[in-house]
């Protein structure tokens, strides 16, 4: 399994079965990130386990892991899995306070998912809808109806506004204003990489023919001016980071290999 540094792009093999939340120290830039388990080793827990227990049913990409450091913070009794047929499993063995799903799970949609667990009433008591960035019909606004869920976790919010809801529906207490402020600042950064790197994921193909930063801009012209254009409404004045970031990934990607 090929992970990546979400902060320098810099790669790393895994065992295919790695079975265990690892924190990964980059060689490139010394970031520190979080990798899930496997699909194979789905129901592995990480965190602490006398925490609250949460699931979290999403492929493996750069937000999961986001979402995934944050609760492991949070001190957590986590269980991750990648399709709705092992989430709706785990949800019923485990009975967890809070699901974050991804409506687009192999095997059983997330939104059947959720279906199911209301008809069944084995729904937790909180269930957060997770976006996808790469979906360029979910720049602009949330599903209406959030197809059964409590509520909705915008890909493009800031860290404080994640961790705000995810404490919310965990009933934690908040952040410090020094912590926001630190967090705050890391956001349009941390949003470029995360429209980039859904890419990377959801389109690995297209992305093969990547090879110039112009490449980019050609190969994927309508995601990357709806990407740019919504960098600029959540951080005025930071849409040119996109083109950082995919700089940034082809300077790494000419020096290393998986």
């Amino acid at each position: 399994m090929i992970v990546q540094c979400p902060n320098c792009f810099k790669r790393y093999r895994l065992a295919q079965t790695q079975s265990k939340l690892l924190r990964v120290r980059c060689k490139g830039c010394s970031n520190e990130f979080l990798v899930a388990p496997t699909q194979r080793s789905a129901h592995e827990v990480a965190g602490g386990s006398d925490g609250a227990k949460v699931v979290v049913a999403d492929i493996q990409r750069d937000f999961r892991n986001l979402l995934v450091g944050m609760l492991q913070h949070l001190g957590l009794h986590l269980y991750v899995v990648e399709d709705g047929a092992e989430a709706l499993q785990v949800v019923h063995k485990t009975a967890p306070v809070l699901l974050l799903v991804n409506p687009y799970l192999p095997k059983v949609m997330g939104t059947d998912l959720i279906e199911r667990l209301r008809k069944d009433k084995k729904a937790p008591k909180s269930i957060i809808l997770l976006g996808a960035i790469h979906n360029h019909r979910r720049y602009r606004r949330r599903p209406e109806s959030l197809y059964g869920a409590d509520d909705y976790l915008d890909e493009g919010a800031p860290e404080e506004v994640i961790l705000g809801k995810l404490r919310y529906h965990l009933n934690l207490p908040g952040r410090s204003a020094g912590e926001a402020g630190r967090l705050e600042d890391r956001a349009p950064l941390r949003l470029a990489r995360i429209i980039f790197t859904d890419l990377l994921v959801y389109e690995p193909e297209r992305m093969g023919s990547v090879e110039k930063v112009s490449d980019f801009f050609t190969v994927f012209k309508a995601e990357a001016e709806e990407g740019r254009r919504y960098l600029e409404q959540k951080f005025p004045g930071k849409g040119s980071l996109l083109r950082q970031v995919v700089s940034e990934y082809l300077h790494q990607d000419k020096r290393t290999s998986p």
